[in-house]
Formats: C-alpha cells, sequence, structure tokens
C-alpha cells in the first residue's frame, strides 16, 4: 500500500503544545523512530532466546520437530518426552511468531 498513511492523535502535555509544530513534529518522528529501534532490538533478543530453546531440543532428539512430529510423536511413552514436546511445540511457535513480528517492525520505514 504504497503512499497510505495512518493518521493519530495525540493529547500532549501543555510544554508540548508551546513547541513550534515543526518541532513537535521532529520530536514525535525521532520517538517513534527510537521506539522502533528499541522493539527490534527486543524481538531479536526474544527471537534468540527462542532459537536457543529450539537448538536444545533438537540437539537432544537429533532432528527438527516437523521430524520429531512425524516420526516419533506415537512413541510418547513417557512423560519427560511428552514434556519436552510440548515444551518444543511452544518454542518453534514462539520463534515463527517473532520472526513474522520482527520482519514486519523491520518494513517500518520512519520518513
Amino acid at each position: 500500500m504504497s503512499g497510505t498513511t495512518l493518521q493519530v492523535t495525540l493529547d500532549l502535555p501543555e510544554p508540548w503544545v508551546m513547541l513550534s509544530e515543526r518541532e513537535r513534529d521532529r520530536l514525535l518522528r525521532a520517538g517513534v523512530y527510537e521506539a522502533t529501534r528499541a522493539r527490534m532490538r527486543q524481538l531479536q533478543a526474544e527471537l534468540a532466546e527462542c532459537e536457543q530453546h529450539v537448538r536444545r531440543f533438537e540437539e537432544r532428539y537429533g532432528m527438527s520437530l516437523q521430524r520429531f512430529e512425524a516420526e516419533q510423536l506415537a512413541g510418547l511413552d513417557t512423560l519427560q518426552v511428552h514434556e519436552d514436546y510440548n515444551d518444543w511445540f511452544f518454542w518453534q511457535a514462539a520463534q515463527a511468531e517473532k520472526q513474522r513480528l520482527l520482519a514486519d517492525v523491520q518494513r517500518v520505514k520512519v520518513a
């Protein structure tokens, strides 16, 4: 959607009202830019944590979650393997979600 914009109404404290419109715009743009960068760093850290957990399960079982589900799921014969599967599934889903969110935030361009 090239050219699409979103207008947001903010209730700003009085000192902001005293600033020129140009200066308010600069500050708000800088704030959005910094918030975007901070969110990207946060998502990158969360993604790294997810990847670490997923890698741990892949090393423990010597396969990906998809292969584990295809080959081993019927043999969840111990409580530990069942718990591992649930945790592994959670971390895999969380990893996919963090990757999606990070890609979305990285597409944000502050003019």
